[in-house]
């Protein structure tokens, strides 16, 4: 009869022993562009890229990522847009690309599409953050990213800081 408890308590002890977990560490999130995807009268989608950098050996979650979109209008940032979406499987030790729609009014944009013909280009500033769920620990990954666009140009991998 002890023979079953005590096979049970050296898988247990084995088990644990080899099961600690190294410390995960902290992802990161980056804008890599922005993409003009569809134009009507009332509205523009914008496709925003991100990509997590997962440093760790196991895959996560992005359960929820929240960001606005601004543009610089004589030198104050104006809010165009806010966007949020969730649920994107994130791959172990490297990077998921990720593309979130945002759709910005389009008296906003025009106003911003107006500033940069007279400046030769729009000035996008896209902040927001990430939360990274390893269902054993989560991260909150705040980004903030501007980017340059010029009129005309359909995709933005144009100039950014």
């Amino acid at each position: 009869m002890w023979r079953p408890t005590v096979t049970l308590l050296v898988a247990v002890l084995l088990c644990s022993a080899g099961c600690v977990a190294p410390a995960l560490r902290e992802p990161t999130i980056t804008l890599s562009g922005v993409g003009i995807e569809n134009v009507t009268p009332g509205s523009t989608d914008l496709s925003l890229r991100l990509v997590v950098d997962n440093p760790n050996p196991v895959g996560a979650t992005l359960a929820r990522v929240s960001f606005d979109v601004y543009f610089l209008d004589d030198g104050e940032w104006a809010f165009l847009a806010h966007g949020e979406r969730g649920g994107f499987a994130v791959r172990a030790n490297g990077e998921t690309a990720v593309t979130i729609p945002v759709t910005v009014d389009n008296l906003r944009l025009v106003q911003g599409i107006l500033r940069g013909l007279a400046d030769g280009e729009v000035t996008l500033r896209v902040s927001g953050s990430g939360v990274v769920d390893y269902s054993v620990a989560t991260f909150e990954v705040p980004f903030d990213r501007t980017v340059e666009v010029r009129p005309g140009q359909a995709t933005t991998a144009a100039k950014m800081k």
